[in-house]
């Protein structure tokens, strides 16, 4: 009797350890700093969040075609088979790699199936890049050494700066908050601030090199230079190894973490090699030409901007960019004010400033493209480095530039807090008040006045063809833009479609899409026929849609079957 008595009090004191730990984990700074990242996104994102399956930031263009990516990747986990080879652009092989994969997305695959589940599992996407680059932003400066106010102020610029309102549209290039958690936690591992030796802990070590693979697999757009930055954090702890001789679950952490980035490296790289040996994709210095800002570009920003929309800051009237957002790199004035304030009064030592300094210019420089010297200092990266050449727009390198400039900020933050104690009788509670100023100022920089688009829902004739449809079909009118809208409704059964959208076309895409300018004529079946598809779709609520249903199909070779919203055709002969 008194032995079973004691039984729950042994079980409570079990599991007391338990809850104390969720608790610290609940209330930790990790933890809070995500919070406030998410929290803030809602706010900013409150239209899609209000309406997730529904509605879309930006425009019915790339939103769309991340949509589809995001849900082709449900349908890999569900259904398996080749998941670089999806449903559009048939007949094409690989054609997932044909743009960067979202692969580093796949947890959300386990949300369900449809056109309106893969909207809000996009939406659910958008929101949390925002919040987990504000986490990695914070988290990264308080580990090197800043106070928490600095920390705030590179977080919301990491998540919000005006730079960033320029890629609404790039799901891919938002999702920067891995790059920040990577170097944190790597930092950390290494027991590694700007101001004073902490104790290492290897298994941040081996974490921070998971997360590196991790925002690998979300895309090359920034993967690319990513990886060298990594090869250039790979020779730095290498060094540290060689001249500070760690214990050697250091050295092992380091060994297994460098393992599993380069084996996701090179899986993800394959299927691109794959198609570049197949199809030779590839950019031309016209490109470059075509989407280098000048260096007015660095001092302006986008209309989408709240807090600067009315200001010479968003005037681009000087910027010849033909409607290339990605030629506006201001990165936030309040983050360059304090940036060159940290300069002269930081947190950080002398010689660190002049390396942060030099690491924003250089970046920031390369980030101009031809825009800088004719190109001259580009040039030599995109002749000498492999795979610089496979990327299109030299702006988005500014993220290197802003990296090193928060970290300048934050030393300006950190070393003024210090200064107002020492200095002054203000109360801590004012000063810490005082010190948030540049967080917040960065923050309402950061205010976006985007636009927010209904998503077209699938017509009912489109969706039972999607449905029960197992041939390859072509879907027409065969224009861009609707391309967007096809991929969307196709999250409905997932068909094989001759269409697709991406940043490369396949020559088969090309192909066909020359051959049925004129659909229903001879040489558009014949086209047709050679690549394996024998229906085609015509949407009439499309535009030019009713048009090309009016079209006759006496003497070809066609079966002809009209609906409310489509006609479908079937080749017979």
């Amino acid at each position: 009797m008194g032995e079973s008595a004691t039984k729950p009090v042994v079980r409570g004191r079990s599991a007391l350890p338990l809850a104390r730990t969720f608790e610290r984990v609940a209330r930790s700074e990790v933890t809070l700093a995500f919070y406030v990242g998410l929290a803030v996104s809602v706010v900013f994102n409150l239209p899609i969040v209000l309406r997730p399956s529904s509605m879309v930031t930006g425009d019915l263009g790339d939103p769309l075609l991340q949509t589809w990516q995001l849900a082709w990747l449900r349908r890999f986990v569900s259904e398996g088979g080749d998941l670089w080879t999806s449903n559009q652009f048939y007949p094409a092989v690989d054609s997932l790699a044909f743009s960067d994969s979202l692969l580093g997305y796949l947890p959300l695959s386990l949300l369900g199936d449809g056109p309106e589940t893969a909207v809000l599992r996009y939406n659910v996407a958008f929101v949390l890049a925002f919040a987990i680059a504000f986490a990695g932003g914070y988290l990264l400066l308080r580990q090197l050494g800043s106070n928490w106010q600095g920390a705030a102020l590179a977080g919301a610029v990491l998540a919000w700066s005006p730079w960033r309102l320029t890629h609404v549209h790039h799901l891919n290039l938002l999702s920067i908050g891995g790059i920040a958690l990577a170097f944190c936690a790597l930092a950390r591992g290494h027991g590694f601030s700007l101001r004073g030796r902490r104790d290492p802990a290897p298994l941040w070590i081996f974490a921070g090199w998971v997360v590196a693979a991790w925002q690998v697999t979300i895309g090359f757009a920034l993967g690319i230079t990513f990886v060298y930055v990594m090869a250039l954090a790979g020779i730095a702890i290498a060094v540290f190894v060689w001249r500070q001789r760690p214990g050697l679950r250091t050295i092992i952490a380091n060994a297994w973490g460098i393992a599993v980035f380069l084996v996701v490296t090179l899986l993800m790289v394959a299927p691109y090699f794959r198609v570049l040996d197949r199809y030779g994709f590839g950019r031309t210095w016209r490109e470059i030409e075509l989407f280098s800002p000048p260096p007015s570009g660095l001092l302006t920003t986008t209309w989408d901007s709240w807090l600067w929309q009315a200001t010479s800051l968003a005037d681009s009237s000087s910027i010849p960019h033909d409607g290339i957002l990605e030629k506006l790199l201001f990165p936030g004035l309040f983050v360059l004010v304090f940036g060159v304030v940290g300069l002269f009064l930081s947190a950080w030592g002398r010689t660190t400033r002049i390396v942060l300094a030099a690491l924003v210019v250089v970046p920031a420089v390369l980030a101009l493209g031809a825009g800088f010297l004719d190109g001259a200092l580009y040039r030599v990266m995109w002749d000498l480095v492999p795979g610089w050449d496979a990327m299109r727009a030299p702006g988005r390198l500014i993220l290197w530039a802003i990296l090193p400039l928060i970290v300048l900020a934050a030393g300006a933050v950190t070393e003024l807090g210090r200064q107002l104690v020492i200095r002054t009788q203000l109360r801590s509670r004012t000063i810490a008040v005082l010190l948030l100023v540049p967080a917040l100022g960065a923050l309402l920089e950061g205010v976006p006045r985007w636009s927010h688009v209904p998503t077209p829902a699938v017509p009912a004739g489109v969706q039972r063809v999607f449905t029960q449809t197992q041939e390859p079909l072509l879907m027409l009118p065969m224009d861009t833009y609707d391309e967007f809208t096809y991929l969307l409704w196709s999250t409905e059964g997932f068909p094989k479609m001759a269409n697709g959208n991406s940043g490369n076309f396949p020559p088969q895409y090309r192909e066909i899409a020359a051959a049925t300018t004129n659909f229903p004529d001879q040489r558009s079946l014949q086209a047709l026929k050679s690549h394996g598809i024998y229906k085609i779709v015509v949407v009439k609520s499309r535009p030019e849609g009713a048009d090309i249903a009016a079209r006759p199909v006496g003497g070809l070779p066609l079966e002809r079957v009209e609906t409310d919203d489509v006609v479908e055709y079937t080749i017979t002969g």
